[in-house]
């Protein structure tokens, strides 16, 4: 197939990874990857595809008129190099649709989660089940159709997110959240990370970076007086009952 003898080519010239990313923290045994499904680049291409025939009835339609029109070579013209330019566009864009759908990975682990997406532009983010706060799942009417769901991993700082898709903001925004995209499985691999979630922090894991920080964090209260200190420890509880009274 000709996407399949160029894709090789086309990743050495964009400089990109042609294997897998490396998990993520955690024990090599609980690694597990995920893929979007083949129906989430079927959805690609149909978009693609309509997109094409649009453009193309357009460009026909132009040189057509071009043609009717005696003596207007130069509008004839610049519909034919349209026309062209169109043509080459649209397999750019298939090529990297393709390359995009190649290039997408989900990676879960017992202590953290990894997606890497993009084909020019590649994305690699990975979130660490401390920070979890919620997971949810989108799935408009077509992919409903097609089978596929969009899984939703928001972090600590992400809040507010349903307020803000109301503002027409795009629900795949990134920043504290990262979006397992296409997948046929999004439930199975949500209850998966919740059970993955619950272990995780049941067994009071959590970053060493952050335990190491805590200590002169602590220290620091020496300072207070105790009416301070007593109402630190109010607002520590009060925080604490916030975040367990998060859905997940």
């Amino acid at each position: 197939m000709i996407y399949k003898r160029f894709r090789d080519r086309l990743l050495d010239l964009l400089k990109a990874p042609k294997r897998p990313p490396d998990p993520p923290a955690g024990s090599p045994e609980s690694v597990q990857i995920f893929r979007a499904a083949p129906n989430f680049l079927k959805l690609q291409l149909l978009v693609w595809g309509f997109g094409f025939a649009v453009g193309l009835i357009g460009e026909i339609a132009f040189v057509v008129v071009g043609h009717t029109k005696d003596g207007e070579w130069l509008e004839l013209g610049l519909g034919y190099v349209l026309f062209a330019f169109t043509v080459l566009a649209t397999v750019v864009k298939y090529f990297l649709i393709r390359l995009d759908y190649d290039m997408r990975y989900y990676i879960v682990t017992d202590r953290s989660l990894r997606i890497r997406d993009g084909a020019l532009l590649i994305h690699e983010s990975t979130f660490t089940y401390a920070n979890v706060q919620n997971l949810r799942i989108l799935q408009g009417p077509v992919e409903r159709l097609l089978g596929l769901s969009n899984l939703v991993v928001e972090t600590a700082g992400g809040a507010g997110g349903a307020s803000r898709d109301k503002r027409g903001e795009s629900p795949f925004r990134r920043g504290h959240q990262g979006v397992l995209r296409g997948v046929a499985n999004a439930r199975e691999i949500r209850d998966q990370i919740l059970s993955l979630l619950k272990r995780y922090r049941d067994a009071g894991l959590g970053d060493p970076e952050d335990r190491r920080r805590a200590v002169p964090a602590e220290r620091s209260l020496e300072g207070f007086s105790p009416a301070a200190l007593a109402r630190l420890r109010e607002i520590r509880n009060e925080l604490r009952l916030l975040s367990e009274s998060v859905e997940i």
